[in-house]
């Protein structure tokens, strides 16, 4: 009897293990298609996530907070309350997940400073965690609002996050940051280096040519944002637009 109930929990764990496992790899490749902003075969891959079992807490938080992510930007409202408030309620509770799935809950009903206050818990907890940074930056830029706006604070906190995590659309952030506060030179860099990660994003080359035209390099700049208008439509339009 001993020996068989051993071996149900061995096979018990083992279960646990790879849901965990299988769990993580779906989340992981939604958040690469949620950088692409293709919510749809985000959402796929974290449905998927969410309905297996045993999964650990917080990983079923963050598939749970993604999910929300993915209807947030898709306008459907109602969905995305919903995946976030079950964020909260799966997560450990005062673990970092739990103050920061608060915090983005918060966000979503327009409650920034509640969510401001969720975001420094969290960043108390594991201050090694790009997420508090990302949302910090986002509401310091005045996504959410002018009277949030302290571009010093979303840069530096953008800055943070794009340490934490080499993405694109983190990268994006603080360059846009940067570019807010006129601080064009320290911008020039980071579309540099988006741009070695995405050669064919044109975008990337045009940015760095305003940069640098604004920074003294007219001529330089100029070129730049040239050749990415030859290439893309949208920079041609960017740049009909400055004209």
């Amino acid at each position: 009897m001993r020996r068989y109930f051993f071996g149900f929990m061995m096979l018990f764990l083992i279960s646990c293990s790879n849901n965990n496992e299988v769990a993580r790899d779906l989340n992981n490749s939604a958040v690469a298609y949620l950088d692409k902003e293709n919510y749809e075969e985000a959402a796929i891959e974290l449905k998927k996530a969410w309905i297996l079992n045993d999964v650990d807490a917080n990983l079923k938080a963050d598939i749970s907070r993604n999910l929300a992510l993915c209807f947030n930007q898709q306008n459907e409202r109602d969905s995305a309350l919903y995946y976030a408030r079950k964020a909260i309620e799966v997560s450990e509770k005062d673990s970092y997940t739990y103050w920061v799935s608060r915090a983005e809950f918060a966000l979503m009903k327009q409650n920034i400073n509640e969510a401001r206050a969720w975001f420094e818990k969290a960043k108390e907890l594991n201050s090694e965690e790009m997420s508090v940074y990302n949302n910090l930056g986002m509401i310091y830029s005045g996504k959410f609002g002018h009277k949030y706006e302290n571009l010093d604070l979303a840069i530096s906190n953008n800055k943070k996050a794009y340490e934490l995590a080499k993405r694109e659309p983190l990268g994006e952030a603080l360059a846009f940051s940067y570019m807010n506060a006129e601080r064009y030179t320290e911008a020039i860099p980071v579309w540099k280096e988006l741009q070695t990660m995405a050669p064919a994003n044109m975008e990337y080359v045009f940015h760095e040519g305003v940069c640098l035209y604004f920074s003294g390099k007219e001529e330089e700049g100029e070129k730049l944002m040239e050749k990415a208008a030859d290439r893309d439509d949208r920079c041609r339009e960017m740049l009909e637009e400055m004209y």
